[in-house]
């Protein structure tokens, strides 16, 4: 139970925290500084035009980025300084690669995102069971990223494109509309299939068995993914660009995947 509690305040937080920091990111290429004399100082966006009287005289505005305004300065000796602009230039890198790669093969990127997210979600799952003295089930490992590869990035592409054609609103009523499809039908239906592929790893799949799995552990996992989910689908329906919610609710779902893997495989059905 502690674990799981854990788990549950880490979900919470990462989706704060990944808005958060590619927001800040996107922010800190807009800014701009103007350099004026002792009688003008101020701060405006790049490309704004400042109208002054004729009897002003000061220096001519320069405008520069955020990172040419950190380049003229003295090196910091901040360790937080440190820290968070090679983080922001690396999620600025990051971000421009993972764009054009999402552009030019949307549904192959999301499915290898989802593939990676989901076999560290098993390994880090398998870490934190309680009997140590086994070694790293890779075969489980590798039956995750298949999931994440051949299902969940492709569904994902899919069932968002087709929830905004439904329902392109963008009020809060629409929101909602959109997080409860998602628990009614698609958050369920990835449960179901996740524990068929554990059975299906554990070599003792049959439709019997997989009934009995559904039957026992899905009404538990659907009502821990009500705490979880109808607060990632806000942030995301709310907040983030439709293009980038698939990688979002990847990010999420490496928490939410440690407990489902926990509970897909804590128990082998006879």
């Amino acid at each position: 139970m502690t674990t799981r509690r854990l788990l549950l305040i880490l979900g919470l937080c990462c989706p704060s925290l990944a808005f958060s920091t590619f927001a800040g990111a996107k922010a800190s290429r807009n800014v701009g500084v103007s350099f004026a004399s002792p009688h003008q100082t101020n701060l405006f966006f790049r490309g704004g035009d400042q109208q002054e009287p004729d009897h002003v005289i000061h220096e001519e505005p320069v405008v520069v980025l955020a990172e040419e305004v950190v380049a003229m300065k003295e090196p910091s000796t901040s360790p937080l300084s440190a820290v968070t602009i090679p983080m922001f230039s690396a999620l600025s890198t990051f971000g421009k690669a993972y764009a054009a790669s999402l552009a030019a093969r949307p549904i192959l990127t999301k499915s290898a995102t989802a593939g990676l997210i989901f076999a560290l979600s098993d390994y880090l799952a398998q870490a934190l069971e309680k009997d140590k003295t086994k070694a790293t089930n890779w075969t489980r490992t590798i039956m995750s990223a298949v999931v994440g590869f051949c299902y969940f990035g492709p569904a994902a592409h899919y069932w968002y494109s087709m929830i905004f054609r439904l329902l392109p609103g963008t009020s809060l009523f629409s929101t909602l509309q959109k997080a409860g499809l998602g628990q009614l039908i698609f958050g369920p239906t990835f449960t179901c299939i996740f524990f068929a592929s554990a059975l299906l790893q554990g070599g003792n799949f049959t439709v019997n068995n997989w009934i009995r799995k559904v039957r026992s552990d899905l009404p538990g996992a659907w009502a821990a993914g009500l705490c979880f989910w109808p607060f990632v689908d806000l942030v995301s329906y709310r907040m983030v660009a439709p293009q980038w919610i698939p990688l979002f609710v990847n990010m999420c779902s490496l928490v939410w995947t440690i407990y489902l893997s926990g509970v897909a495989n804590k128990a082998k059905v006879e």
